[in-house]
């Protein structure tokens, strides 16, 4: 995956946090295991996201 695909799924998951955070998850999404994933591919701290988002 380029970086660019990997910001453009990052700015989806965020998204769909900010739309679903209280709602349940389809079975078998790891949201968390993407945004590290994304985050990774960007070079982005993970937990300094997770904070900054309030993803925790």
């Amino acid at each position: 995956m380029d970086k660019e695909k990997a910001f453009v799924d990052l700015y989806e998951l965020l998204i769909f946090f900010s739309e679903n955070r209280d709602l349940p998850v389809p079975d078998g999404f790891r949201f968390h295991d993407e945004i590290k994933k994304n985050c990774t591919i960007l070079g982005l701290d993970y937990e300094v996201i997770s904070k900054e988002f309030n993803l925790r």
